[in-house]
């Protein structure tokens, strides 16, 4: 098949996304060391004004910024002004952090081994929450455990003020942007762009998994500069920054940084890396992964309203980009990048046509559809527990739970299903085991096939049980639940929210862990409890108020 029969398949693949997952626009672009593959642009840059994602459209890119500022450090190490093993209280010597651990160092920041939490969503610029990180404490030596960390990336931001008397954001427009003539970009997110921006959309309710068909609504709009997600971007300009990583630090005659430091950058990792069914590994300010044997620098970015990736593969001289606008927190965006990844890789070294969701008409390749469940018989049956019970069957692929007098969809959202019947719209759904042995976990709530034996579960009375929000648009909400005794941190969404109900650890009486691994720096600290209820809890300096809503 020609690559023009790949660019379709991609197309149809994007436009079955736009439609069957309500995602709103998405920009892409897919390259070579000698130039643009592709350039496809569908959808809405605006829902309201029916606006289409152009060429020109302009997408925050969240986290893929970290790999400029990393560029920005390294040239700095060139010049001799930054060492990578200095500790940052070289630089900062006003950065504390509680640690009985040697110190943080610069490369450790890049590598998101610092042991740091994750962020501090409590205050919205880089100064005030770096100096707030003295009332955290790191969970892990640096250098010996990967989490990823924000919070880092905002204090290499003013490391790299501190060196040169300016911005990291000016720096990035000066070192990076400028030299590789990505005139749609900006290093800053700031009103006066707005109107160049696609419009980033949320999911109207923010406390409940989202599904296609719920209502989206522009997301929260906010100024960014810290050096952790200021950059703005086009599909076209990623891509010609996708050139320059698969040059080595250099595009079309131009360095960005020299092959000696591109050499760090790629190998010097960290013990792990972001989840990917290939093996991956943090570098400096990239992912490293190894996909069927060539290596790949991967990110993504997630911002309140949009979510991209990037993927660049080193060794096929192949790129590609994705924007979307999109909740910051879907899937959507990496699904494509790697889809198209796969059919122009499997283009370029003429192998098999790989199998790609959302294309019709192609035998035993899934459509992208979030209401199909590809072992839908496996959820077939009746569930009961906690005095409710429902059951759930299945037209084909199909999934319907019925409660009562009322049924409901099941789908997917995210890694998990969740349900369109308001008494089961809550949380997420899953289920575990297989026959009589099923459990399946709604919340708080465990349910077993009515066959199954019952054992006594110890029942959690905590005053800390309830929902919660802030005014923090990364992580607005979450809710605590009690669950086989345990207590659990749930959250239906947000860019910087849980994924996994981690379990809360008691430390001390108030204070949690929030998961289970004892190197995670992330703590809640109960407040002051009235009528049997606590009525705030503190996540990592951010206060989450115990709201009205159940």
């Amino acid at each position: 098949m020609s690559a023009r029969g790949y660019a379709a398949d991609l197309e149809h693949l994007v436009a079955d996304l736009i439609t069957r997952a309500d995602l709103p626009g998405v920009s892409l672009s897919v390259v070579d060391r000698e130039g643009p593959l592709l350039a496809l642009s569908l959808g809405s840059s605006d829902l309201a004004n029916e606006a289409p994602v152009t060429p020109g459209t302009r997408f925050e890119i969240g986290s893929i910024s970290k790999s400029f500022t990393e560029l920005v450090v390294l040239s700095l190490v060139e010049e001799g002004r930054v060492d990578l093993d200095a500790a940052v209280t070289t630089y900062l010597p006003w950065f504390v952090v509680q640690s009985s651990f040697a110190p943080i160092t610069v490369r450790h920041l890049l590598q998101h081994t610092s042991g740091l939490i994750a962020g501090s969503d409590a205050l919205p610029d880089d100064y005030a929450q770096a100096w707030e990180l003295r009332h955290t404490a790191t969970g892990s030596a640096p250098g010996t455990f990967f989490h990823y960390s924000n919070a880092g990336y905002v204090v290499l931001g003013l490391v790299v003020e501190a060196v040169t008397g300016r911005t990291a954001a000016e720096l990035v427009a000066e070192r990076v942007l400028a030299p590789l003539h990505l005139t749609g970009s900006s290093a800053q997110v700031r009103h006066a762009d707005r109107a160049l921006m696609a419009t980033g959309y949320q999911p109207l309710h923010d406390d409940r998994p989202w599904l296609p068909g719920d209502a989206l609504i522009p997301a929260t709009w906010f100024e960014v500069a810290a050096a952790d997600g200021n950059v703005a971007s086009t599909a076209e300009d990623l891509g010609r920054y996708l050139r320059m990583l698969l040059g080595r630090g250099t595009l079309d005659g131009t360095t960005i940084v020299s092959a000696t430091s591109f050499d760090q950058m790629t190998q010097s990792l960290a013990p792990g890396g972001e989840p990917s069914e290939h093996p991956s590994r943090y570098g400096l300010g990239v992912n490293v992964e190894t996909v069927d044997g060539n290596t790949c620098l991967t990110h993504g970015g997630g911002m309140v309203g949009y979510a991209s990736f990037v993927l660049a593969d080193l060794d096929a001289g192949l790129g590609i980009a994705v924007l979307t606008n999109g909740p910051g927190e879907g899937g959507p965006a990496e699904l494509i990048a790697r889809t198209g990844y796969a059919l122009f890789r499997a283009e370029r070294e003429g192998s098999a046509v790989p199998a790609v969701p959302g294309v019709p008409g192609v035998p035993g390749v899934p459509v992208v559809d979030p209401w199909r469940v590809a072992d839908a018989d496996r959820y077939v049956g009746t569930y009961t527990g906690a005095g409710r019970t429902f059951s759930v069957s299945a037209d084909g692929l199909l999934l319907t739970l019925t409660d009562g007098a009322l049924s409901g969809r099941l789908g997917w959202a995210g890694e998990r299903l969740a349900c369109t019947h308001p008494g089961w719209r809550t949380f997420q759904h899953e289920l575990d085991g297989e026959g009589d042995q099923r459990r399946w976990t709604y919340g708080g709530t465990v349910l077993r096939p009515p066959a199954t034996p019952r054992f006594a579960t110890p029942i959690a009375v905590s005053p800390l049980v309830g929902h919660y929000r802030s005014y923090s648009p990364w992580y607005t909400n979450f809710r605590i639940v009690a669950r086989h005794g345990e207590l659990r941190l749930v959250a239906a969404g947000g860019v910087e929210g849980s994924r996994d109900d981690p379990l809360l650890v008691e430390l001390s009486p108030g204070a949690y862990r929030i998961g289970v691994q004892p190197q995670l720096p992330e703590r809640l600290v109960a407040g002051p409890a009235v009528d049997g209820r606590v009525i705030f809890v503190v996540r990592d300096g951010c206060t989450y108020s115990r709201t009205f809503t159940d």
